[in-house]
């Protein structure tokens, strides 16, 4: 009987024990990389070092583009304002959206907006201005309304715009800005960028870097390039000669938000957020850091360069080291007392006084509570007797 209570009392501290040490001290997190062909690779490398660690589930999450201009938003209120005959308004709108347009190359538009932005910012200026029509007509007015049919018509105004200009004072406009145009010179456009980039020009197909845009009238044109890992990149390029060349400048990685990695880590209960993401440079790396779910502190990072293999040993090691000094961390911060400085995990203090009833949980009735209430003692009991059955063990088998 004694024996059976023994083992009981054994395994109730062993339960306890597991129970406090299930929260997690480090939470995994996957940052993918759209469009990325190296990404799945990557994951599966980062997966199996946590796994080889003991960490895990891993969470996979995606990096956040930077903000684009709110340019479509003002086209479609331009547009709105047109549709009701509100002209100045519709014109300032319009106006407002092809001023970002051109600042931006075009962020934030859909293939084919450029080019029905500026022929509907030349319609409702016109409109705006009280210009009429009246034959002959050979000039467009006013001169702002002339500039923005000009650069709808080299950005390569299709039939739908044809087909809105249903009012004689537009259609004989947009008629003289697509014959003014087409008199112009024919260029040839080059993009030099990485050459994981795709390039696009005034809303064309993407092609792969470096690409080239032929039979292009002279005149202001959109650029967009877009790498994976990579903030995507835009301009407007004002070409005039046969042959025009834009090198792409090394554009900024794109980096998951710490704060974001700092309450996933949070949620998860755990101390420490480690983020794995594939870094597109001049070499392809697995980026790794190791963040502070309670400051939001960066505690360490390295790079690791991608590995044939699922299996890395240069990832597990990297792993195994980050995850470390997170248990580090974690233990100095629960071991501190009020001050900050480290103190005893069982801290010695005089035993209680024995006068009167006894609070709390009784062993007779509440094993688990009862040890709760005295873990330091019951730790510090089941080790020795743990420590006492072994050295028991080991001295039989010797005899």
């Amino acid at each position: 009987m004694k024996a059976r209570g023994f083992w009981f009392l054994l395994a109730s501290m062993a339960a306890f024990v597991a129970r406090a040490q299930a929260q997690p001290v480090t939470h995994p997190l996957w940052a993918s990389t759209p469009n990325a062909s190296w990404d799945a690779a990557a994951r599966a490398q980062f997966e199996a070092a946590i796994a080889r660690r003991g960490l895990g589930p891993l969470e996979t999450v995606a990096p956040e583009t930077p903000a684009r201009a709110r340019t479509s938003e003002l086209v479609a209120e331009g547009m709105a304002a047109l549709q009701a005959s509100a002209y100045e308004k519709a014109a300032t709108l319009l106006s407002d959206a092809a001023a970002q347009a051109l600042a931006t190359g075009g962020a934030g538009l859909s293939r084919e907006q450029p080019a029905s932005l500026f022929f509907h910012q030349a319609m409702a200026l016109q409109l705006a201005s009280g210009a009429t029509y009246s034959e002959p007509f050979t000039t467009i007015s006013p001169p702002a309304a002339k500039t923005a049919y000009l650069r709808a018509a080299v950005l390569g105004g299709g039939a739908s715009l044809d087909a809105a200009a249903s009012q004689p004072l537009v259609e004989a406009s947009w008629r003289i800005a697509k014959a003014l145009v087409a008199a112009r010179r024919s260029c040839v456009l080059t993009i030099n960028a990485h050459t994981r980039a795709r390039v696009s020009v005034d809303g064309r197909e993407f092609q792969s870097a470096p690409a080239s845009a032929s039979g292009l009238p002279s005149g202001e044109h959109f650029v967009t390039v877009e790498e994976p890992g990579h903030a995507p990149w835009s301009t407007m390029v004002d070409i005039g000669q046969p042959t025009n060349v834009v090198d792409v400048p090394a554009t900024a990685l794109l980096t998951y938000d710490g704060a974001a990695a700092v309450r996933h880590a949070r949620d998860k209960g755990a101390a420490f957020a480690l983020v794995g993401q594939l870094r597109l440079g001049d070499k392809i790396e697995i980026d790794l850091r190791l963040l502070d779910a309670q400051t939001g502190e960066l505690r360490g990072s390295t790079a690791v360069p991608l590995a044939e293999a699922v299996d890395s040993p240069d990832l597990v090691a990297s792993v195994l080291r980050l995850d470390e000094m997170a248990g580090r961390a974690d233990l100095t911060r629960r071991t501190a007392g009020e001050d900050g400085k480290p103190r005893s995990l069982l801290p010695l203090a005089p035993p209680p006084s024995r006068a009167g009833p006894v609070d709390g949980p009784r062993f007779s009735n509440d094993t688990e509570g009862w040890l709760r209430q005295r873990w330091p003692l019951a730790t510090a009991v089941g080790v020795a007797v743990g420590t006492a059955l072994a050295l028991g063990i080991v001295v039989a088998k010797d005899h």
